[in-house]
C-alpha cells in the first residue's frame, strides 16, 4: 500500500506498477527539499540581507494598499513544549551560526516558537506566484495515520491555501516530521537538526507522484556527491526499466555545509546532468578556496563573473554544454549565464531607496530558485526567468514568514462569469514583473 495521502481522485501506477500516483498531468516542478517545522527557544528574529543584527520582533502586518503593501506577521507561530536537540548540521549564509551538540547546557526549558520553513516550501512558493498548483510538488513527511499526528495544529490548512495538490503526505513507516531546533545568543544563531531531514533515493522518487516532473529541485540537505548518487541510480533505473525513460532537469542548490573545495571535484563531476546550477556568491566561493568578501567590495562582481565563466567553458553544465549558472548575490542581485547567451545581471527588486522594504531574507534564494523555474518553464528563455526570478524572491523578503495570498472578484471576458485573481501581498505579480523589465530595459 503506498505511504502517500493526497486529495482524492483517480489513479494510475508508478513506472513500476508498484504504486499508484495521481491521474493528473506530471508536475513541472518537483522539489526533494525539504518542508520543515522550525523551533526558536525565543520568538524568531528576521534575517536582513547583509544585517547580521536580527531587530528583537517579527514586523506585524497592518492594513496596506496595492502599490505599498506592508509586513505582516508569521502565518504559523505558535508556542510548543521544548524539544530537545540532536546532531548538528550547517549555516546560513546571512547570519552568524553555530552548531552545538547533546552537550551543550544553555538550553532554555521553557516553551519554543514553531514555524514553517525548508528549502521545498520557500522554492514552491516562489514558483507559486506564476504556476497553478497542481504543476507543483514535494513529498511532505509526517507521522502514520496509526500514530499520533507530529504535525503541528494548522500547518496543513496552512499549506492547503497554496493549493492541497503541491502537498503529499509520505506517512510511511517509521516517517516523522522534519524538525529543527534554533535559538540565538547575541548576533549568533545556533541551529540544530531535532528529526533529520530525510535522504530520498531515486527509486523512491520514481514511484512516487513526484515521478516524470520536468524539473527536479534538489536543495538542502544534498550535497554534490550526493547528487552523484542520484545521477547514478536514475541511469540505472532508466536501463532497467520498460517504461519510458525519466530525465528530469536537474535545478541544484548545494546545501551550505557541502560548499567546500572538498567537494569541488563532485561539483564538477555532476555538471553535465545538471539543468541550472544556483548557489548563492558565498557558496560559490567556498567551492574555489575564495575567502568571503563583503558585498561592498569591487571585486565581488568580477569573481563571481569569472567563475560562472569557468563552469560555462571549462567545466561543461547541462547536456550539450547547454545548461544554466544562476549566482544569487544578495542586494546587488543575481548573475545568469549561458556558454552561448553570456553573462547578464539583474538588480534586486527592492534597490536604491525601496531597500527598507526587505525585512527578512528567510527563504529568498530558495523562492528565487523556484521562480527561476517557472519563469523559464513559461519563456524558455534563461535570461528573461531571471526577472521572474527576482520578483518572486522580492515578495518573500518584505514580511516575516510566508507572503500573503488572497484573492479578489473580476469580471471575466468569457460570458458574464466573474472569476477570482491571486493577489499576493496585495498585489498582482505580473506587475512587478512590467516594472523590473523596464527597469533593466532602460
Amino acid at each position: 500500500m503506498s505511504p502517500y495521502i493526497y486529495p482524492p481522485d483517480e489513479q494510475i501506477r508508478s513506472a513500476d506498477g508498484s504504486s499508484p500516483l495521481r491521474s493528473q498531468a506530471p508536475p513541472i516542478l518537483a522539489s526533494i527539499g525539504t518542508v520543515l517545522i522550525d523551533a526558536f527557544d525565543s520568538r524568531p528574529r528576521p534575517i536582513a540581507d547583509g544585517n547580521t543584527t536580527p531587530t528583537s520582533t517579527p514586523a506585524s502586518r497592518a492594513s496596506s494598499s496595492a502599490s505599498t503593501p506592508s509586513t505582516k506577521s508569521t502565518n504559523l507561530l505558535a508556542s510548543s513544549s521544548h524539544l530537545r536537540p540532536t546532531s548538528p548540521i550547517g549555516s546560513s549564509p546571512h547570519t552568524p551560526q553555530m552548531t552545538f551538540g547533546d552537550d551543550d547546557p544553555t538550553s532554555n526549558g521553557g516553551k519554543s516558537y514553531e514555524m514553517l520553513g525548508g528549502g521545498a516550501l520557500y522554492a514552491l512558493v516562489g514558483a507559486r506566484f506564476w504556476l497553478p498548483p497542481n504543476s507543483l510538488r514535494t513529498l511532505v513527511d509526517r507521522a502514520p495515520s496509526k500514530e499520533m499526528d507530529d504535525l503541528p495544529i494548522g500547518v496543513e490548512s496552512e499549506l492547503a491555501k497554496l493549493g492541497k495538490e503541491i502537498w503529499i503526505w509520505n506517512r510511511g513507516e517509521g516517517t516523522r516530521m522534519t524538525r529543527a531546533r534554533i535559538r540565538y545568543e547575541g548576533d549568533v544563531r545556533f541551529f540544530q537538526q531535532i528529526v533529520k531531514a530525510p535522504f530520498r533515493t531515486m527509486s523512491q522518487i520514481a514511484t512516487s507522484p513526484l515521478y516524470n516532473a520536468k524539473y527536479l529541485h534538489i536543495s538542502p540537505p544534498y550535497s554534490p556527491e550526493d547528487v552523484a548518487g542520484l545521477q547514478a541510480e536514475l541511469q540505472t533505473l532508466n536501463e532497467r526499466s520498460d517504461a519510458p525513460e525519466w530525465r528530469p532537469k536537474i535545478v541544484f542548490e548545494p546545501t551550505p555545509p557541502s560548499c567546500h573545495p572538498g567537494q569541488k571535484q563532485w561539483l564538477e563531476k555532476i555538471l553535465p546532468g545538471i539543468e541550472v546550477l544556483s548557489p548563492n556568491h558565498e557558496e560559490l566561493f567556498s567551492f574555489y578556496a575564495i575567502p568571503i568578501m563583503e558585498i561592498t567590495d569591487p571585486e565581488l562582481r568580477p569573481t563571481v563573473e569569472r567563475l560562472i565563466n569557468h563552469i560555462l567553458h571549462n567545466v561543461g553544465i547541462g547536456k550539450d554544454g547547454n545548461g544554466i549558472v544562476v549566482v544569487r548575490c544578495g542586494r546587488l542581485g543575481a548573475c545568469v549565464g549561458t556558454k552561448v547567451g553570456g553573462l547578464r545581471w539583474c538588480p534586486a527588486y527592492f534597490d536604491g531607496e525601496e531597500v527598507d522594504r526587505v525585512k527578512d531574507v528567510t527563504g529568498a534564494g530558495n523562492s528565487f530558485l523556484g521562480g527561476y523555474v517557472a519563469g523559464l518553464s513559461i519563456s524558455n528563455d534563461p535570461y528573461e526567468a531571471l526577472l521572474y526570478a527576482t520578483v518572486s524572491a522580492s515578495f518573500v523578503v518584505e514580511q516575516y514568514g510566508l507572503p500573503l495570498l488572497t484573492f479578489e472578484e473580476v469580471k471575466s471576458d468569457y460570458k458574464d462569469n466573474n472569476v477570482d485573481r491571486e493577489l499576493w501581498n496585495d498585489e498582482i505579480p505580473s506587475n512587478r514583473l512590467k516594472v523590473l523589465r523596464n527597469r533593466v530595459s532602460q
